[in-house]
C-alpha cells in the first residue's frame, strides 16, 4: 500500500512541476509547445484549465503527504540507543555513585 501511494505521489508530483511550469508567466515552458496552447485551449488560451489542473493537483499532492506520513509513522517505531541497550540488559537502570577514597586519589604533577 505504501509503495503503491508513493509512486502515486511522485506521479503527481511530476504532473504539478508540469503544469505549472506550462502556464503562461512571461515565456516558460509554455512556448515549447507552440506560444502558451492558445490554438488548442481556445481564445482566452490554456490559463483556465491549467489553473483548475494545479488546484486539483496540488489537492492531491496534500492528500497524498499526509496519508504517506500517516501510514509511515505506523510502520515505523523509533527507539532510541539508551532504551534498546535497557531491552537487552546491557544497561542497569538504577546504579549507585561510586565513591572514592581519599586515599585512591592520583597525585597531580608537580
Amino acid at each position: 500500500m505504501y509503495g503503491v501511494l508513493l509512486g502515486f505521489h511522485v506521479l503527481i508530483v511530476v504532473l504539478l512541476i508540469v503544469v505549472i511550469l506550462m502556464q503562461q508567466r512571461e515565456g516558460g515552458f509554455s512556448t515549447a509547445f507552440g506560444g502558451g496552447g492558445q490554438s488548442v485551449f481556445g481564445g482566452r488560451g490554456a490559463a483556465p484549465f491549467l489553473t483548475k489542473t494545479t488546484v486539483v493537483l496540488l489537492a492531491l499532492f496534500i492528500i497524498t503527504s499526509f496519508s504517506l506520513t500517516i501510514l509511515g509513522n505506523k510502520q515505523v517505531k523509533y527507539e532510541t540507543a539508551v532504551e534498546k541497550a535497557i531491552k537487552k540488559g546491557e544497561m542497569q537502570t538504577n546504579m549507585p555513585a561510586e565513591k572514592t577514597p581519599a586515599g585512591n586519589i592520583p597525585a597531580g604533577k608537580e
